[in-house]
């Protein structure tokens, strides 16, 4: 899945407001921000491939970021991470939210996702049919989106760069220096996944500075 993910993050927002957007951002998209860093480096591999369907266009070897094994073990490591610098429940929702996306990408991903390392390729494969997929993702980017309890210029930013980026990349042709070069398709959306998370981080500060000011007015009022 794809935007779909930070959909959920909405969802969850609404449910644990102590914990920022941007984090829930971070920690349900943190398998494939690596995914993306270890196809740069050609660890992975999601070259482009000719297809009619605009979901299976990608050739997925996600032997490490991907796999159920290797997401178990990421989830530990944010769970200890969390668990030291913060507390029990930002850890268990912190290393929840990095298991749902295994989760979610098993529902979506065709027989591409592993098991253990490599062995076991699993995947329910909902992308064969694109019309549902990409109707999905949308429903749960604007329902989520719409949970939320506060509306400012960066969060109808944000929704509308999701929205956008998504429809292009999924309708739109991609230029042939971009599809022959997966190093560089996997910087370009390592770099527009950190762009979302920026947008979530300003969308929330402003709310929170716009609370602020409000409050103050509120207390000058009294006096």
């Amino acid at each position: 899945m794809f935007i779909g993910h930070y959909g959920i993050g909405f969802m969850l927002k609404r449910k644990f407001r102590d914990f920022p957007l941007w984090l829930f951002f971070l920690m349900l998209q943190l398998p494939d921000l690596i995914a993306f860093i270890l196809v740069f480096f050609g660890v992975e591999r999601a070259a482009y491939r000719d297809n009619i369907n605009p979901f299976l266009r990608n050739e997925f070897v996600l032997t490490y970021s991907h796999s159920l094994a290797g997401t178990i073990i990421l989830c530990i490591l944010v769970y200890a991470l969390f668990i030291n610098i913060k507390d029990r429940t930002w850890a268990s929702i912190a290393a929840l939210s990095v298991f749902s996306h295994w989760v979610i990408d098993f529902i979506v991903h065709t027989s591409d996702m592993s098991v253990f390392f490599g062995s076991v390729k699993v995947g329910l494969g909902l992308w064969e049919y694109p019309w549902i997929s990409y109707g999905l993702e949308i429903l749960l980017v604007a329902g989520g989106w719409l949970a939320l309890k506060y509306r400012n210029i960066f969060s109808y930013l944000l929704l509308i760069v999701l929205a956008g980026s998504f429809t292009g990349m999924i309708f739109g042709s991609e230029p042939e220096l971009i599809r022959e070069e997966q190093s560089l398709r996997s910087l370009i959306l390592l770099v527009s996944n950190i762009l979302f998370i920026v947008l979530a981080y300003d969308s929330e500060r402003k709310q929170a500075v716009s609370l602020s000011s409000v409050t103050d007015g509120m207390l000058r009022g009294r006096e």
